[in-house]
């Protein structure tokens, strides 16, 4: 289960990008629910942003896509910009993103990162990052290989003496 404040979090950005981007808010309403193929793309959209290593699961690994579409459900407008992003990005090549090759998957998130702010690519892309990085680095799962066995907080970071 998700924290409370993750999603209030989330449900605050998703709303200032509506906002600043100036998409009307009455059409997102009525998103249609992910087809399986929008799912596919998005756990591998996921997976191309926190992808598996030697120490370390996959983003889908961890199901932060799952919970990602837990989220979604709460407010149908990131519904629609997490329906409409993957829409975009199964036509980015010949075949649906979840297809691409690795490399290629990575040209597409590496273009996104540095496109127009203003454009839905570069805020599907920032806002879909921030939220899986916290989604993933809340579970402890993905502290593998790293020197921490708890979040620094509440307590905050120990003494550098300790």
């Amino acid at each position: 289960m998700l924290r409370s404040d993750l999603r209030r979090q989330l449900l605050k950005v998703v709303g200032a990008f509506f906002l600043a981007a100036g998409l009307p808010i009455a059409p997102a309403l009525s998103a249609t629910r992910p087809s399986a193929g929008v799912r596919r793309t998005f756990a591998a959209f996921l997976d191309a942003l926190l992808p598996r290593d030697a120490v370390s699961a996959s983003a889908s690994d961890l199901r932060v896509d799952a919970q990602l579409w837990a989220l979604a459900r709460l407010d149908r407008r990131f519904e629609r910009l997490l329906v409409l992003g993957c829409q975009w990005l199964d036509l980015t090549g010949t075949v649906p993103f979840a297809d691409l090759a690795a490399s290629d998957q990575d040209k597409v998130v590496e273009w996104m990162s540095t496109s127009d702010w203003n454009q839905i690519p570069r805020r599907f892309y920032e806002l879909v990052r921030q939220t899986a990085v916290e989604t993933y680095y809340s579970d402890p799962a993905a502290w593998n290989g790293l020197p921490i066995k708890a979040p620094p907080q509440p307590s905050g970071y120990p003494p550098p003496w300790q």
